[in-house]
């Protein structure tokens, strides 16, 4: 029966090893899908960020257009005034 032992308790050294690699392996595609789902939403974000980027900036350009309209009419106006002024200083 020694024989029959020792090779029971070789065949349950070898189920517990391979119980332990199957763990592992489950763990290893756990923490793979979660970093997938990880990198999914940085993708996600990073995708939203750069919209909103895109949003900010035709809004910057749009100001700064208007800016520049503001100001022409502010310096057309300048000179009217400057002009009626000048006339009637005459």
């Amino acid at each position: 029966m020694g024989d029959l032992d020792a090779a029971l308790r070789r065949l349950n050294g070898a189920l517990e090893a391979a119980e332990a690699a199957v763990g592992r392996a489950i763990d290893a595609a756990d923490a793979a899908r979660a970093r997938e789902e990880e990198l999914t939403a940085f993708a996600d974000d990073r995708q939203r960020l750069a919209e909103l980027l895109d949003v900010s900036a035709a809004q910057a350009e749009t100001s700064e257009a208007s800016r520049a309209e503001v100001a022409r009419r502010l310096d057309v106006a300048i000179a009217q005034v400057r002009g009626v002024l000048e006339e009637a200083a005459d």
